[in-house]
């Protein structure tokens, strides 16, 4: 009998375990700490309605992105939310369906009255991609667009530690541009008028990952039904409206691995 049982019990991770360990960090508005101090946020929403509707609680842990990968990488972690299906992280994950889109824009400060506009001239992408001398900013290690010769302005975008320091630079007029996902910087920027999208560079599905020893082909289909029948994204996560599109141009728009 207990030879019948023990191929049982390994053969459904999942199922064994009904709860699963899922990391946050401060991302608002998509991970955040409530004013009456409750974890909340569009993804630790969206995650506690799929999870639940496939079976399992979440136990959510506040871990830095690198350190969730890094204990994923090991099977010490069972979800993270957000993320970008890579080549190199299916080595050691497993991913969801989608369950949103990411919009990553190029942003510039809107110029008072009176003030000259310096990307007034850059009316194509063509043109902002050659433009010499702007001086550029995105979040450190990420990888929004292919950063290739189709594109070089973009693409020797100066590296900083935070999105938050990025719009300190900006709207110091330290930085010319940034390039960082939309929804973070509206929550962070609220009501404020000081800013203007350039580009909408490109929306990314995101989806949720899990270590390799967490989920079995059943599980991760009961979990890619649930997102199946979550409602349509709210409006208010749309992209801007830009300037440019990028997304109409496919070799500059395509997303490439951070």
């Amino acid at each position: 009998m207990l030879g019948l049982v023990l191929p049982l019990l390994f053969a459904q991770p999942l199922a064994a375990r009904e709860t699963l360990s899922v990391a946050w960090s401060h991302w608002p508005p998509f991970s955040q700490i409530a004013a009456d101090g409750t974890l909340g946020g569009l993804d630790v929403t969206l995650t506690r309605q799929i999870l639940g509707k496939a079976g399992v609680e979440p136990a959510f842990r506040n871990l830095p992105w690198a350190r969730a990968l890094y204990l994923m990488e090991r099977q010490q972690l069972d979800v993270a939310m957000g993320a970008l299906k890579t080549p190199e992280r299916e080595r050691f994950a497993r991913f969801s369906a989608p369950y949103r889109r990411a919009s990553f824009v190029l942003l510039s400060q809107r110029p008072q009255a009176g003030e000259p506009d310096g990307w007034q001239g850059l009316t194509e992408l063509a043109t902002l991609c050659q433009a010499k001398g702007l001086r550029l900013g995105k979040l450190r290690g990420t990888r929004p667009l292919p950063m290739n010769e189709e594109c070089p302005a973009l693409g020797q975008a100066s590296e900083y530690n935070s999105d938050d320091r990025l719009l300190t630079l900006l709207l110091a007029h330290r930085l010319d541009g940034v390039i960082m996902e939309w929804q973070y910087a509206r929550y962070q920027l609220g009501a404020s008028n000081a800013i203007q999208c350039q580009v909408l560079l490109h929306q990314q599905p995101v989806r949720l990952m899990f270590a390799k020893k967490a989920v079995n082909d059943e599980a991760l289909a009961r979990i890619d039904a649930a997102i199946a029948t979550l409602p349509s994204p709210d409006p208010a996560f749309a992209p801007p409206r830009c300037r440019l599109d990028a997304t109409r141009h496919p070799s500059l728009s395509t997303p490439s691995a951070p």
